[in-house]
């Protein structure tokens, strides 16, 4: 029966997107397994978190964690949630730094692999942004993998999932967003531009970049 319940949750694993979701949405959390193959000092941590959340955790053969993970790289660590919750986007907007203080936003664009979508919420994150935008379809979601290889930053960093990308362009300018799509053959580099304060970047996807009703709704193509 207990199995049968965690079916119905979201599978995160890795040691830090494990600890990043104790941190942020421990209340999500349903229960943790650990494998007997860990660093002890690793082992510790994770446990101390749970016991500090008062998660339930299972030390547990690798190989049940293979079997939640397949091919996966877990680092011996699973945790079973419910699925991480998107924002609309007026419910983003609300929660923004106002004008006339900075705030920098990433749009993807129908982006397809959740390896790409994690790298881009982890940079995001490093790169002080207030919120990453992702279309309800089309696209890929917030996946577990995603959480992995953002290193735990899908579960800190606001993420919407919006109907219409280039609709949802339209209503950041009416809120003072500068919108830039990145583009092969835009005409700058990003290490170098000075971005308004309040900028919106917009990444295209993998093979195909930004579309073109998207470029439309752009205020300028970059980089």
């Amino acid at each position: 029966m207990e199995q049968q319940s965690n079916m119905n949750k979201e599978i995160i694993f890795g040691r830090n997107a494990v600890l990043s979701l104790l941190e942020s949405r421990a209340g999500a959390v349903t229960r943790i397994l650990v494998s007997k193959t860990i660093k002890p000092h690793i082992k510790s941590e994770i446990l101390d978190a749970c016991r500090a959340s008062k998660i339930p955790f299972d030390v547990v053969e690798n190989a049940l964690c293979e079997k939640y993970a397949p091919a996966q790289n877990h680092q011996g660590v699973i945790a079973f949630a419910t699925p991480i919750e998107s924002l609309d986007l007026e419910d983003l907007i609300k929660i923004l730094p106002k004008a006339p203080n900075k705030c920098l936003l990433i749009v993807c664009d129908h982006l397809e692999d959740p390896h790409n979508l994690g790298a881009i919420i982890r940079t995001a994150e490093t790169a002080g942004a207030s919120g990453v935008i992702i279309p309800k379809r089309g696209g890929v979601s917030v996946t577990g993998v995603v959480v992995k290889v953002s290193a735990g930053a899908a579960t800190r960093l606001p993420v919407a999932r919006v109907t219409n990308v280039a609709n949802t362009l339209k209503r950041l300018q009416e809120e003072n967003f500068w919108i830039t799509a990145l583009d092969m053959e835009g005409r700058d580099t990003l290490f170098k531009a000075d971005l308004p304060p309040r900028s919106v970047l917009v990444v295209g996807a993998e093979g195909s970049g930004v579309s073109q009703a998207t470029k439309k709704s752009c205020d300028d193509v970059r980089f």
